[in-house]
């Protein structure tokens, strides 16, 4: 198993509970990979593709990967996957949306990941295992959104009351439940 973590919207790869994850996979000789993906200067899904594509074709994301996506990371992950129907382990979405519109700035820069209803119908063909983390008060993304996410991904839900949204500033510079899901799979 290898896992590979996306961040989201001006996230980097050294911030939140990425490192912390990072080190205790190491600690289990698990490879985690956290690249930087662009943002926000050509945040687009397409950069992001690329990206994502490289790594496929190095053989780092493949059937044993489990990969994480924060925020707009996580639709960026499936919609990554229902386009290209590349097979891995598992999915985790840790504070998923898609089609949120906010009418700030934000909506320019997420607006190309989202995809239409039904989009990721066939996921679970490629991706067995999916679990989506999301909180009743993420002060960002309406909890509508949240749980919509983890319908339209077919993932099981993972409620975590008062984690904000799972980020550095929401108390997570470490992420005990996540770990756990990783190693039960």
């Amino acid at each position: 198993m290898n896992v590979f973590i996306l961040h989201g919207s001006y996230g980097k790869p050294f911030e939140n509970w990425f490192p912390w994850m990072e080190n205790k996979l190491a600690e289990e000789e698990i490879l985690c990979t956290i690249p930087t993906f662009p943002t926000p200067n050509n945040q687009e899904y397409s950069s992001w593709k690329e990206l994502l594509d490289y790594y496929v074709k190095k053989g780092i994301i493949n059937e044993e990967t489990v990969l994480i996506g924060h925020s707009c990371g996580a639709v960026c992950a499936a919609k990554f996957l229902a386009e290209t129907n590349i097979k891995i382990k598992a999915l985790i979405s840790v504070a998923g949306y898609n089609n949120f519109y906010s009418g700030d700035h934000m909506d320019d820069l997420n607006g190309s990941f989202y995809f239409p209803s039904n989009f990721c119908s066939d996921i679970d063909k490629t991706v067995p295992t999916r679990y989506a983390y999301f909180s009743d008060n993420d002060p960002f993304i309406p909890f509508v959104k949240l749980e919509e996410f983890a319908f339209e991904i077919k993932a099981t839900p993972k409620l975590i009351k008062n984690a904000g949204h799972f980020n550095a500033s929401a108390g997570y510079c470490c992420f005990e439940e996540l770990l756990n899901t990783i190693s039960a799979i």
